[in-house]
C-alpha cells in the first residue's frame, strides 16, 4: 500500500532533501559543501586536416585554472533527533461476503434401451426364419455353412470350364513328365551325400552332368485388333508466346469441410461415417451401404430444373422419373408454370432442350420432348415429358447406319464401333462390365441406330444397358451377377431395415422351373452350348436361344445363366422409401438385402420410380427375390 507524504513548505536549508525514518542505532553525521569554480572563456587552438572521402580531424587543449574551494563545515555528533514523520494506515473490520454458486442442470433424457425389444422377438423366431442374418458377425457363420453345401454342387460347373482348357491340361502333362526326371535322378545321390557327411571317412565322387531336353509346342498366333478411343480434339499449332499446360480438373468425391454440424444430441455410436456426397458407387462394387435403424429419418428434399445451354432456372410444380432393367434411358415428366414454355422448347436449330435435374443434390441430364400446354382461367401450366440424355442415340436424333466388321473384334470393340460415324467417334463411350469374348470377322452385321446396335450385342450375352447420370457413357452390366441360388455368397450393395420403408407390397410370381438351356450360334464360327443347372437332372428344357454372336463359350455361359436364373417361384417386393443421403437413387441391378420383420429377403432391383409430392420425395423400388433356390 502506498503512503503519500505532503509537506506544507520546502525545507529552509534547500536541497538536498534528506528524509530519515526512525532513529538510527549509531550516531550519524552529515556534511554539506557549497562552492564556486570560475572558468575562463572557452578557446580552441589547433590544426584541421581534410581528405577524400571527406573526413575531419581536430586537436587542441583547454587551459583551466587551479581548483579552489571555500566554505564552512558543521558537524554534530550524537545529536537528539526527534521523530518528524508518521505513517498512518486506516483500516476497518472486513465484512464477510457470501457468493452463491449456481449449478445449471436439466432432467436427463431417457435412454433408448427399450428399443432393443424388437430384436429380442427376432431371436425367438431364429429357429425358423434364421434372423441371425440381422447381426453382421452371425451372418458370416451362416454363410460359411451354406457355402460348404455349395462346394459339392459346383462340380458340374468346374467340368464346363475344363472343356475350355483341355489344351492346357495336355500341355501341363508334358511339363510334369519333364519335372519327374530331375527328382528321380538327383534326389537319390543327394540323400546319400547327406548321410555320408555324418561319416568323416566317407568318399565322394564327381557328379555327372545331366542334360534335360525341353520341348514346347506352339501354333500360329491369331491377330487380335484393339481399338483405342481418344477423347481429345485435333491438335493445332500453338500461337506465338508462352503457353501454360492446365491439367484436367477431376471432379472430387466430396467437398472437404472440417465443419461438423449436428442437428440433435448424440444417442448411439460416436462413429462418423463419411460417404461420397457427389457420386454414388456403381452397382456391384462391393461397397455395402447400411441404413441404420433410427427413430426419425430427416431428409431435406430439393428438386431443381435448369436449362443447360442458357442456365435458366425452371420452377417444377411436379416431377417424376423412372428407369428399369430393360430400359436404356430414363423416362421423366414434369408440370411447369405457363411462363416456362419457351425454356423447354427446341432451339432455332431444331435440337431438343437439354435440362439438368438436381434431385437432392445429385445431377441428372435429361432431354425434353415436345411439351403440351394446358391453360385455364387464372391458371396456366405446361406438361412436359422426355427421356434421358441417351435418347440422342436413337431415332429421330441419330440416323440409321449399317454396322459390320470384316476383321475379328471383341464384343466390347463391336460396341465401340457402333459409337462411330464413318469411323469417327460420336462422343459416347462404353463402360464394359461383363466378360468379353472374341467375334471372328464377317460374323456380325447390323442396320439401325447406334443404341439399337449396342442393345443387339448386349442381348446376345443376356446383359442390360444402363445410362450414366450426366456423362455420355453407357454401362454394360450383367442381368444376373450370379445365379439366384448363389446370391448368399455375394456382398449386397444396400442393407435396408423395415423402419425406413413406408410402403411394402409383395407380388408372387411363378415361372417355369427350367434347369437346362440350349444356346446355339447361327454362323459358321458359332458354338453350341448345353447349359444344365448344377445338382439337377436337367430334364426341363428352356426354349432354344440362337444368336449370330454366340461364337465363344464365355458368351454361351452368360446367356445360359440369364435364361436359367429367371425361373421358379419369385416374390417381387415393392419398397417405397425416401431418397436418403446415404443411398440416393438405388439403380436397377443393385443387390439389396431387406429386413421385412417377418423374413429377410435378398434380391436384385429391377426398376425404380421417383415421385415428387411436395414437400415429400419418394422412390419406389421393385426388387426380384426368389423363394426356392
Amino acid at each position: 500500500m502506498a503512503n503519500d507524504l505532503i509537506f506544507s513548505q520546502p525545507p529552509a536549508g534547500g536541497p538536498p532533501n534528506i528524509l530519515i525514518f526512525g532513529e538510527p542505532e549509531t550516531p550519524s553525521s552529515a556534511a554539506r559543501f557549497n562552492g564556486r569554480i570560475p572558468l575562463p572563456a572557452f578557446r580552441v587552438s589547433g590544426t584541421a586536416l581534410a581528405k577524400r572521402p571527406p573526413r575531419a580531424t581536430a586537436g587542441g587543449s583547454v587551459a583551466l585554472p587551479a581548483f579552489m574551494a571555500r566554505g564552512a563545515v558543521r558537524y554534530d555528533s550524537a545529536t537528539h533527533r526527534p521523530l518528524v514523520g508518521k505513517v498512518a494506515s486506516a483500516w476497518q473490520v472486513a465484512v464477510p461476503t457470501s457468493i452463491a454458486t449456481v449449478a445449471r442442470h436439466q432432467s436427463a433424457a431417457r435412454g433408448s434401451a427399450g428399443r432393443v425389444s424388437r430384436w429380442q422377438r427376432a431371436e425367438v423366431r431364429a429357429g425358423v426364419t434364421a434372423p441371425v442374418w440381422q447381426e453382421a458377425s452371425r451372418a458370416r457363420y451362416a454363410a460359411a455353412v451354406r457355402h460348404q453345401a455349395a462346394d459339392s454342387v459346383s462340380a458340374s460347373a468346374a467340368l464346363r470350364w475344363q472343356e475350355a482348357g483341355r489344351a492346357r491340361n495336355a500341355a501341363r502333362v508334358r511339363w510334369q513328365a519333364a519335372q519327374q526326371l530331375a527328382p528321380a535322378v538327383l534326389a537319390v545321390p543327394y540323400q546319400e551325400a547327406n548321410r555320408l557327411r555324418r561319416d568323416v571317412h566317407s568318399g565322394w565322387q564327381e557328379a555327372g552332368s545331366l542334360a534335360h531336353r525341353h520341348g514346347e509346342g506352339f501354333g500360329v498366333a491369331q491377330l487380335i485388333e484393339r481399338a483405342w478411343i481418344s477423347r481429345w480434339q485435333a491438335a493445332m499449332v500453338p500461337a506465338p508466346g508462352r503457353s501454360a499446360i492446365v491439367p484436367p480438373e477431376v471432379d472430387p468425391c466430396y467437398l472437404p469441410d472440417t465443419t461438423l454440424v449436428f442437428r440433435e444430441k448424440q444417442k448411439y455410436s460416436t462413429t462418423l461415417i463419411f460417404i461420397c456426397e457427389r457420386h454414388s458407387p456403381p452397382p456391384g462394387t462391393g461397397q455395402t451401404v447400411v441404413v441404420p435403424v433410427l427413430e426419425v429419418y430427416s431428409v431435406e428434399n430439393s428438386i431443381a430444373l435448369t436449362r443447360v445451354d442458357g442456365g435458366d432456372i425452371i420452377e417444377a410444380r411436379g416431377f417424376s422419373m423412372s428407369l428399369d432393367a430393360d430400359s436404356w434411358t430414363w423416362q421423366w415428366s414434369a408440370t411447369l408454370p405457363g411462363s416456362a414454355l419457351p425454356l423447354v422448347q427446341e432451339d432455332n436449330n431444331g435440337d431438343p432442350a437439354e435440362l439438368l435435374a438436381m434431385v437432392n443434390g445429385v445431377p441428372y441430364r435429361l432431354v425434353a420432348d415436345v411439351p403440351a400446354r394446358d391453360r385455364q382461367f387464372a391458371r396456366s401450366e405446361v406438361r412436359v415429358r422426355g427421356k434421358g440424355r441417351a435418347v440422342l442415340l436413337d431415332k429421330p436424333y441419330a440416323p440409321e447406319q449399317s454396322f459390320a466388321s470384316s476383321s475379328g473384334r471383341t464384343a466390347a470393340q463391336l460396341m465401340a464401333l457402333a459409337m462411330t460415324i464413318n469411323g469417327v467417334n460420336n462422343g459416347w463411350a462404353i463402360d464394359y462390365r461383363i466378360p468379353d469374348w472374341f467375334v471372328p470377322g464377317g460374323t456380325w452385321a447390323f442396320q439401325g441406330s447406334p443404341i439399337a446396335a449396342v442393345l443387339d450385342i448386349a442381348t446376345a450375352a443376356g446383359a442390360i444397358v444402363q445410362p450414366h447420370n450426366t456423362d455420355k457413357t453407357l454401362r454394360i452390366l450383367p442381368r444376373y451377377p450370379a445365379a439366384p441360388w448363389m446370391w448368399h455368397t455375394l456382398t449386397p450393395d444396400y442393407v435396408l431395415p423395415a423402419d425406413v420403408v413406408s410402403v411394402e407390397g409383395i407380388e408372387w410370381v411363378r415361372r417355369p422351373a427350367y434347369n437346362r438351356a440350349f444356346i446355339y450360334g447361327t454362323t459358321r464360327d458359332g458354338v453350341r452350348g448345353d447349359i444344365t443347372r448344377s445338382g439337377t437332372a436337367g430334364n426341363y428344357d428352356a426354349p432354344m436361344v440362337t444368336h449370330p454372336l454366340m461364337t465363344h463359350a464365355d458368351a454361351v455361359i452368360q446367356r445360359g445363366l440369364a435364361e436359367l436364373s429367371n425361373t421358379g417361384r419369385q416374390a417381387h417386393v415393392s419398397l417405397r422409401m425416401p431418397v436418403l443421403p446415404e443411398t440416393g437413387l438405388i439403380l436397377p441391378g443393385s443387390l439389396v438385402r431387406y429386413d421385412g420383420g417377418d423374413a429377410l429377403r435378398l434380391g436384385l432391383v429391377r426398376s425404380i420410380a421417383l415421385d415428387q409430392a411436395w414437400p415429400t420425395v419418394r422412390q419406389t423400388l421393385n426388387v426380384e427375390t426368389h423363394v426356392e433356390t
